[in-house]
């Protein structure tokens, strides 16, 4: 008997038991006149016992609004996972429905989008997107989009970010504070957010009349870049760093267990900083001090950007402290602001 390629009983499978059309067993199903009641009962029975429902998606394809939200986003970084977490209770809880598209090694941002789009999504939120402008712009030429933790010169979109220059100079901040001034920034690379973080980290270190101290290594955005970059510190010359601030958790994760490797006192030596705030950094055997960017509101704030554009009768109201200002290219920027941990791996030297 017919079903989908992935064993699921539909239209085709009841109208192969029933002997029918599949055109008059959409129509009964679907409630529309011109089928006899008869058979309307019979196909109404027989999908019954077969155990058919309809598939919402197919049903919305069918329609001149999908109520699809495309979300692109890397398998590898579990702050993003967060961000996707909150995706899906935004649309549900705003009436749409998510479809993802993940990032890979083998698997780009760009092939992503054209499944988004193929999908007939309405809107699409990019989460940090590791792709070119002109790749970015085509996709936004089709559909609306959000871009989540990246600045960009497209037109008319619209950007959500977190308020890094807050998050980064709190941890410059924090450091100080206890009496480390040999602070080496670890940064992330390739990553879009890198760059502005090393210069919020330089002019912050300034601010403390640190300027001479301002250090930044190679970086990235795994636990292998933090752990390269240990590596470089200790075989190369002078003294070791009072402390590590790191592009974000993964990072700093690395960095730490290397430096535990190595015998390096955590923070009676070096202390390490990261930054996302995933919940991982929480464990005990980490108790990393971070900056926590708030992923569920980052989510709320896209989907609700992107409902305004396709559905403003569905956006309401964006959550308390968002800051919302208009962009020169067309377009919003919303900033969150996100919040200092303070953990067992920056405490006070002397501890």
């Amino acid at each position: 008997m017919a079903r989908g390629r992935d064993g699921r009983v539909t239209i085709a499978t009841v109208a192969a038991r029933t002997g029918r059309s599949i055109s008059t067993v959409s129509a009964a199903l679907n409630g529309q006149a011109g089928v006899a009641a008869s058979t309307r009962a019979q196909i109404l029975q027989a999908a019954q016992e077969l155990g058919y429902s309809a598939d919402p998606r197919a049903r919305m394809l069918r329609q001149r609004h999908t109520g699809l939200i495309g979300a692109s986003f890397a398998v590898d970084q579990a702050f993003q996972g967060l961000i996707v977490d909150g995706l899906y209770r935004a649309s549900s809880e705003l009436g749409h429905s998510l479809v993802l598209a993940a990032s890979t090694p083998h698997r780009g941002v760009a092939q992503g989008l054209e499944g988004l789009l193929s999908e007939r999504c309405e809107g699409l939120v990019l989460i940090d997107p590791d792709a070119s402008d002109p790749v970015l712009t085509a996709a936004a030429r089709r559909a609306q989009t959000v871009l989540i933790c990246r600045d960009t010169s497209l037109e008319d979109v619209d950007e959500v970010n977190s308020r890094d220059d807050v998050g980064v100079t709190a941890l410059v901040d924090h450091l100080v504070m206890t009496g480390r001034r040999a602070i080496v920034h670890v940064d992330g690379a390739r990553q879009t957010s890198a760059a502005p973080r090393v210069r919020i980290y330089s002019r912050a270190m300034t601010e403390h009349g640190l300027g001479d101290q301002v250090r930044v290594l190679p970086g990235g955005a795994d636990e292998e870049s933090g752990a390269r970059a240990v590596c470089a510190l200790m075989e190369g010359e002078g003294p070791l760093p009072e402390a590590l601030l790191c592009f974000n958790d993964h990072c700093a994760v690395g960095a730490l267990m290397e430096l535990r490797r190595r015998g390096v006192r955590v923070p009676q030596e070096v202390a390490v900083t990261g930054y996302d705030g995933i919940p991982l950094t929480g464990a005990s055997s980490f108790s990393l001090t971070t900056v926590r960017q708030e992923a569920g509101v980052l989510a709320e704030v896209a989907v609700r950007a992107l409902l305004a554009r396709t559905h403003p009768e569905r956006a309401g109201q964006m959550p308390a402290g968002v800051v919302r200002r208009e962009r020169e290219l067309g377009g919003s920027t919303y900033s969150v602001m996100p919040s200092l941990l303070i953990r067992d791996t920056t405490a006070p030297r002397h501890a």
